[in-house]
């Protein structure tokens, strides 16, 4: 089994958010967890994400994972570890907006479809009742007014960087996908 190539301290200080400390501690936390192949695995990532960060909501838990796994092989490897924790934990207003949308853009089609935001309202605020879907549905309808610019029925990258310049509030309205500001 061969271990793969990491990028070097001084590559990461070059493309990420992070100092010379920073990235020293991350990357010990990257071999505790890194238990496969010296990559981590779906269930170590959610844990870090909900028992560090307070993520919590398992939909929101796969779309992060997603995010910071870019090679699609369903591992976090070292680079997308410090890439992704970069944009995560100290990355620039427009890096985390970014984010955001790919987290909230649960097919990848590069759209937020309204279809997508009742699943995650859904996920997030209905707890089992049938009868409160309709109030999700009403509140999809307020936020699909909100965010859709060009009033196409669906929200794209630039309706949602628009809409996040107008009111950044609205940057995690469909679910926490950041850490909080105290961590």
């Amino acid at each position: 089994m061969t271990v793969p190539t990491r990028m070097s301290p001084d590559d990461l200080l070059k493309i990420t958010n992070f100092n010379r400390l920073e990235i020293d501690t991350l990357t010990r936390h990257f071999t505790e967890l890194a238990t496969v192949m010296d990559k981590i695995d779906r269930s170590k990532f959610r844990d870090l994400l909900a028992d560090t960060f307070g993520v919590d909501d398992s939909l929101l838990m796969d779309r992060v994972f997603r995010c910071f796994d870019m090679d699609a092989d369903n591992y976090i490897g070292y680079d997308e570890f410090m890439k992704g924790m970069s944009v995560f934990l100290k990355g620039r207003r427009e890096e985390r907006i970014k984010f955001c949308f790919r987290v909230y853009d649960l097919n990848g089609d590069r759209y937020i479809s309204k279809e997508e935001m009742f699943q995650m309202l859904k996920n997030c605020l209905v707890k089992g009742a049938e009868e409160d879907e309709d109030g999700v549905k009403d509140l999809v309808d307020l936020v699909l007014k909100k965010l859709d610019e060009d009033r196409d029925g669906r929200v794209s990258e630039s309706d949602w960087n628009s809409a996040i310049d107008k009111e950044s509030l609205l940057m995690e309205a469909f679910g926490q996908c950041l850490p909080t500001s105290k961590v």
